[in-house]
C-alpha cells in the first residue's frame, strides 16, 4: 500500500481484511436480483467485490474519500455506481421512489455511526434492511432489551422502526489498521409502517429527555419539559418507572397520552 492510499484517521478508516467475514457480512444482507443496494464507505472495496458478485439490479457505492473513489473506478469500472459523497448528505428518497426498495450495507466509521443510523431511520419507508458493522459497544446498545445497562436512546429509537438482530462479533485483529476496540455486525429489518403513535417528533423528545435523566422516575424527568399538572394526568403505572424499564410499546403509549393531554389543554384555550 503506498503512502497516498494509507487509511485516514479522520475518516475512521479501519479496513476489514478477513475474507471470511467479508462474505459473511454480505450474505447477511440476502441480496436478490431485483434489489437496489447502497454500500456506505466502500473504501478499498473489500465488501464491494462480494456485493457486486451477488448481482443486484443496481449497486451504489458511497465513498467520501476521493482517493478511494479513484481506486474503486479503476477496479470496478462501470459495473457499479460510485458516489463521491458524505452519506449523511445523501437523500435516499432520490435513489428510488419505491417504498422498501433499498438494502444498505457498510462498515460504519466509529465516530459517526449513530448519526448514520438515525439518517437511515429517517428514511425507513424507503429501506428494506440494513446490515451494519459498528463498534461492539454501540451494536449492543442498539439491540439491547429493557432492564439492561445498554438499553437507551439508540435501543428504543432503532427498535421503534426496525427489528434489530445482533449477528456476530469481529475481533480487532481482523482490521487494518488495528482499531482499539472490537466490532459487531447487526441487521435492521425496517417495518413497513409505524401506525401506533401519533407524533414522531414528540416521541423522540420524550425518549431523549427521559434517558438524559435515566436514574430518575419518569414523573420527575417529564416534569422538566411538560407542565406538572399535565404530567399528573398520565398513567401512574408508567410515571413510577425509570426509562430503562419501559418497552418500546410503553414509550409509544406514553407519547400518545401526552399528545392527548396537550391537545385537550390547547382546545380549552
Amino acid at each position: 500500500m503506498n503512502t497516498f492510499n494509507r487509511p485516514l484517521k479522520r475518516y475512521s478508516q479501519n479496513f476489514l481484511t478477513n475474507v471470511h467475514y467479508q462474505k459473511k457480512i454480505v450474505d447477511a444482507l440476502n441480496i436478490q436480483p431485483d434489489d437496489v443496494v447502497i454500500e456506505i464507505g466502500a473504501g478499498k472495496g473489500a465488501l464491494t467485490t462480494h456485493i457486486a458478485n451477488a448481482n443486484p439490479s443496481r449497486f451504489i457505492a458511497v465513498e467520501i474519500d476521493e482517493r478511494w473513489v479513484f481506486e474503486l473506478k479503476e477496479k470496478f469500472g462501470t459495473k457499479i455506481e460510485i458516489l463521491h459523497q458524505d452519506i449523511l448528505k445523501l437523500n435516499l428518497n432520490r435513489i428510488t421512489n419505491k417504498e422498501h426498495s433499498l438494502k444498505i450495507i457498510g462498515n460504519l466509521p466509529y465516530h459517526i455511526s449513530s448519526p448514520i443510523l438515525f439518517h437511515l431511520i429517517d428514511s425507513y419507508p424507503m429501506v428494506d434492511r440494513a446490515v451494519l458493522m459498528l463498534q461492539k459497544e454501540v451494536a449492543k446498545r442498539i439491540c439491547a432489551q429493557p432492564n439492561s445497562k445498554d438499553y437507551g436512546i439508540l435501543s428504543v429509537i432503532s427498535q421503534t422502526y426496525s427489528k434489530t438482530e445482533y449477528l456476530f462479533e469481529i475481533k480487532r485483529g481482523n482490521f487494518f489498521p488495528t482499531p482499539a476496540v472490537d466490532s459487531a455486525v447487526i441487521r435492521l429489518t425496517f417495518f413497513r409502517q409505524i401506525n401506533d403513535f401519533e407524533d414522531p417528533v414528540l416521541y423522540r423528545k420524550i425518549v431523549r429527555t427521559t434517558f438524559n435523566f435515566r436514574r430518575k422516575k419518569l414523573k420527575n424527568s417529564l416534569s422538566r419539559i411538560f407542565d406538572k399538572v399535565a404530567v399528573n394526568l398520565l398513567d401512574d403505572s408508567l410515571l413510577t418507572k425509570r426509562p430503562e424499564q419501559l418497552t418500546v410499546e410503553e414509550f409509544k403509549q406514553l407519547t400518545n397520552q401526552i399528545n392527548k393531554v396537550q391537545a385537550h389543554d390547547t382546545s380549552r384555550c
